[in-house]
């Protein structure tokens, strides 16, 4: 019979919330990686129809498709962050089974790690709203 010793599954039980946010972290992942398909897809039909285009026409593809380059650019921004967010709550949750089978005292540590992978993801979360608001504004540029 397997038996857990009494801290283990304690660190188990520490874990848990940071797995929720792992999981958070990956649906936010999804959104954002669909948007930036959706981004590129534009991008390749604003560069087809801008081969048969006059030139007025040409003027506002080219507006169009500097938007989506911006688009792009915050977007592969939050999907960084994000990613960065993922990997340091993975490094969270690996230290905590660590420094518990090492008997380490490494609640600073494991502290620190978490309040990083929260300013990462909201550093992740901003640059989406920041994407929306130029995908808002580049419908209704009033």
């Amino acid at each position: 019979m397997l038996s857990i010793h009494a801290d283990t599954s304690h660190v188990i039980q520490l874990a848990v919330g940071p797995s929720f946010m792992l999981a958070a972290i990956g649906g936010t992942l999804t959104v954002l990686t669909n948007r930036l398909a959706r981004v590129n897809d534009r991008m390749h039909k604003c560069r087809d129809e801008r081969d048969d285009a006059d030139p007025v026409r040409c003027g506002e593809i080219d507006g169009e498709m500097a938007t989506l380059n911006r688009r792009a650019k915050i977007l592969n921004a939050a999907v960084s962050t994000g990613a960065l967010c993922g990997v340091i709550v993975c490094l969270l949750i690996g230290s905590l089974f660590v420094a518990n089978e090492l008997a380490l005292a490494f609640d600073r540590p494991v502290a620190v790690l978490f309040v990083v992978a929260m300013l990462a993801l909201i550093a992740t979360y901003a640059l989406l709203l920041v994407e929306v608001f130029v995908t808002q504004r580049s419908i209704h540029p009033t």
